[in-house]
Parts: C-alpha cells; sequence; structure tokens
C-alpha cells in the first residue's frame, strides 16, 4: 500500500493520522471499496493502533470509512445523492460569497488569487491533474478568506467529501480540466472588475445543478459507487 506522506508539523498523532489518512481518500490513493486495517496503517505512520483507531471513528462519522462484519474496515464508496446535496449547499453559499467578494476584496488576496491561477495554468499544461485540484480548492478558500468566511469553507469541507472525490477521479480521468480553469479565470474576473451581475451565470456553469459526467464516471468506475435501487 502507497500513501501521500503528510507534514506532521507538530500535530499530536491522532490528528496526524486523521488528516494523513483523509488526504489519501480524497486523493484516491485509497480507493473506494479498499480495505484497511489499523494494524497496517499504523506501521504505515509509525505510530500505535490507539491515534489509528481513532482516527478512522472520526472518518467513519464524516462517511469516509465504514466498518463491516467479515470485511473489516472498507474506504466508504461514493454516493452520488451525497455529491448532489454537497453540490447543491456549494452552488447556494457560493453565488452568497462570490457577490460579498465583488463589494471588497483584500488586495493582498487578489495576488494570491492571480498567483493560484498561474499555477493553475502550469498544472494543466503539465497535466499535473492532483495538484490542480489542490490549487482548485485553495482557490475557492482563498474567496472565502477575503470575505471573512474562511469557517464556513472548512464546514464544507468537511461534509463534501464525497463530491471532492468525485472532483478528483473527474480531473484524474481529464475530463474538462480546461474549462475548470478557464471557469476559475472568470470567476476572478468577477471579483476584479467588481460584476456581482455575473456571479449567477458563471457558478451555474462551474457548479451544475447536474453534471453528466458524474454519470459518465459511474459507468466507467462502477466499482467506486454506491448503488441505489
Amino acid at each position: 500500500m502507497e500513501l501521500l506522506s503528510v507534514p506532521r508539523r507538530g500535530s499530536s498523532a491522532r490528528e496526524y493520522v486523521y488528516e494523513a489518512l483523509k488526504k489519501n481518500i480524497i486523493l484516491l490513493h485509497l480507493k473506494p471499496g479498499q480495505s484497511i486495517t489499523e494494524q497496517e496503517i499504523a506501521e504505515k505512520f509509525s505510530v500505535s493502533r490507539t491515534p489509528v483507531r481513532e482516527a478512522f471513528i472520526r472518518l467513519a462519522q464524516e462517511g469516509l470509512l465504514e466498518t463491516f462484519p467479515q470485511r473489516g474496515t472498507v474506504v466508504s464508496l461514493i454516493d452520488l445523492e451525497r455529491v448532489d446535496e454537497a453540490r447543491f449547499m456549494r452552488r447556494t453559499l457560493e453565488k452568497a460569497v462570490l457577490r460579498l467578494a465583488c463589494e471588497a476584496f483584500p488586495s493582498e488576496l487578489a495576488f494570491e488569487l492571480r498567483s493560484n491561477l498561474a499555477l493553475q495554468e502550469v498544472c494543466l499544461e503539465e497535466k499535473n491533474f492532483l495538484r490542480l485540484f489542490e490549487l482548485d480548492e485553495e482557490f475557492h478558500r482563498l474567496i472565502y478568506r477575503g470575505c471573512k468566511k474562511e469557517r464556513i469553507w472548512d464546514l464544507i469541507c468537511q461534509i463534501n467529501a464525497d463530491f471532492r472525490r468525485i472532483r478528483v477521479l473527474k480531473l484524474s480521468s481529464g475530463i474538462r480540466v480546461g474549462e475548470v480553469v478557464e471557469q476559475h479565470r472568470r470567476i476572478a474576473g468577477i471579483i476584479f472588475d467588481r460584476d456581482p451581475g455575473r456571479v449567477e451565470a458563471i457558478l451555474d456553469e462551474h457548479l451544475p445543478q447536474h453534471d453528466p459526467d458524474f454519470e459518465r464516471l459511474r459507468e466507467e468506475y462502477p466499482e467506486y459507487f454506491r448503488q441505489r435501487g
């Protein structure tokens, strides 16, 4: 099992294992349906089983892990109903946040947005789609931070794990990646131009009510998705 490493940064073993596992699940290094055990994770991160067990409990509460009597602990499958709920929440909140950003946005964060967009272009050219996903998330975080709503973004990230995973799957499959970067450029332009009149249209495009690519991904990777009725 190959896992992405995460900087320790002085955090407790419990927090470190939780953050590292969550990142590996979100970025699909731990794939939906994959079995994991406390022992192997403890060995990977050179910690005791206690912080691993605590991390498993937190991730299960967030819907990222499930435990079954015969199979043990597995990474949860992607649930498209939860994806739709998360997308609805993102669209609703982000329209309000973008309108706030059009009223006032700190110049230093505007500079960071421009730098972020430049890095997205580099990742697009290099086909570094996992790094592009991280820049995508940081792009939106910067907007929330600029409106003093960063804690709302943190809450969104806690409850939209399936939406994040399917976006990683979409980007890593190379589906409409250039369109995503172009939409980010236009979102930034709305903020720089202070033009709230364009918010509705761009977010309906960036976070559509129905994304046909998600159904396409479910057909291509049926083993990653929860099947319903």
